[in-house]
């Protein structure tokens, strides 16, 4: 009698938990946790394709950034040497660089001054880089008139020789690359007018545009290339 009276304080009191008396179970079933894990991968199946492609378009307005800096950085060495300087990309590749178009002249030919081709580089500022796996230079494309229909043609690249690229890393690879025509920047401040386009895997774009009269460089949003 005394241990029934002592067992009926106890749960008064509460320190038997309650679950003990009223059959609550403290743990989940093999169905329910089948369909927390089915909602969880109904979710996840939406939401990543937006996750992807933020991520791409992160990806491409940052690598257009990264062109216009290093792009940018031509026009200060143009106007900090007061020499002509050059902005090539690879032709529907990833590299890109920023070299003089000038050359030294001690010693050289004033005719050879402007044309690219003197002799004795050596002492001034260089600089290259890679867009990241996945975003490339668009190949720039002209209307053929001698085809049906006028049909895009893709621009033949150019070879840069071993002097040209003499300091930069992998110069012996860009050397047997396939570049885009120069881009000029003078020592003036202006450059030439010029358009070039980047693009990933899901055919965005940024379009990078170089003023002529003031040099400067912008990048536009992200955008769809237009059908022809």
């Amino acid at each position: 009698m005394h241990r029934a009276v002592y067992q009926r304080r106890r749960i008064r009191s509460g320190f038997e938990p309650a679950s003990q008396y009223l059959g609550v179970r403290a743990g989940y079933t093999m169905i329910e946790l089948l369909l927390v894990l089915a909602v969880v991968t109904v979710i996840m199946a939406v939401a990543w394709p937006n996750v992807m492609r933020i991520s791409s378009q992160q990806q491409l307005t940052d690598s257009g950034e990264r062109v216009r800096s290093v792009a940018s950085s031509a026009r200060v060495h143009a106007i900090d040497k007061g020499l002509v300087y050059q902005f090539r990309y690879e032709l529907g590749g990833t590299h890109f660089l920023v070299v003089p178009f000038e050359r030294e002249f001690e010693g050289v030919s004033p005719n050879a001054r402007g044309t690219g081709t003197a002799a004795g580089l050596g002492k001034f500022s260089k600089a290259s880089g890679t867009l990241p796996k996945g975003v490339t230079f668009a190949a720039p494309t002209l209307l053929n008139p001698g085809t049906a229909g006028g049909a895009a043609v893709t621009t033949a690249g150019q070879r840069l020789n071993s002097t040209v690229l003499s300091g930069l890393p992998d110069a012996s690879k860009l050397e047997n690359l396939s570049w885009s025509g120069p881009i000029l920047f003078q020592p003036d401040g202006s450059a030439a007018d010029a358009s070039l386009d980047l693009v990933d895997k899901r055919n965005q774009r940024v379009t990078i545009h170089i003023r002529g009269v003031t040099g400067a460089i912008s990048v536009t949003r992200i955008h769809q290339a237009q059908r022809r």
